[in-house]
């Protein structure tokens, strides 16, 4: 029996006028192992993209939430271990917000874990030859916004949640040395889902 998945990548944001986040999520395929593949597009919001991403849940009802936003900071993807309950935006977001040592959910616990198997995933990925590191937090902007916001609705559920960043794209920086080709990212993210699956379905028949 498929899984559903529900797949998020991020709008442009800042300078940019692309979202390697978005244009990898688009280019993956409807299934992917055992998951069936519903791809969302979230705006660069806070309060926004989290409201819109709960609303897609409660309608689609997913076994697996993996979100992904893009990192200007790396070349390779990384699987994220930690949401904080912090906004600390060093930039605006798309209404021009910039919040400053806001909680996401007042009263929430400090921080939240996700609850896809990061740990397993990476050295699976690892030993595989496969370009993926373990990062500890999704920092302050949106991406942690969403990220901790499904972790506080879902934990507890049956639901596993988890975020993936991706690295810019070539066409996007003056060094291309700094970034990565769409097609290696939805290769790699690819890997990833399938990974994750495997370990799913592994779990399941433990």
């Amino acid at each position: 029996m498929m899984k559903k998945l529900l797949l998020t990548g991020f709008d442009p944001f800042a300078h940019y006028n692309i979202n390697p986040s978005w244009e990898a999520v688009k280019a993956l395929p409807e299934v992917i192992g055992s998951f069936s593949v519903h791809k969302m597009l979230l705006p660069n919001i806070y309060g926004t993209a989290g409201r819109l991403l709960l609303e897609e849940a409660e309608r689609l009802k997913p076994d697996v939430i993996l979100m992904t936003g893009m990192d200007s900071g790396s070349i390779r993807l990384h699987l994220d271990a930690v949401a904080v309950n912090l906004r600390d935006a060093l930039l605006e977001d798309n209404k021009g917000a910039a919040p400053w040592g806001e909680p996401v959910v007042p009263g929430a616990p400090a921080a939240d874990f996700a609850t896809i198997p990061t740990h397993a995933l990476v050295k699976r990925l690892q030993k595989q030859g496969c370009s993926v590191h373990l990062g500890y937090c999704t920092g302050g902007y949106v991406c942690n916004d969403i990220f901790y916001t499904a972790l506080h609705r879902f934990n507890g559920t049956p639901v596993k949640t988890g975020f993936a960043h991706v690295p810019l794209l070539p066409q996007m920086v003056w060094d291309e040395s700094k970034a990565l080709p769409l097609e290696e990212t939805v290769k790699t993210l690819r890997q990833i889902i399938e990974n994750l699956s495997e370990i799913l379905t592994e779990e399941e028949h433990a």
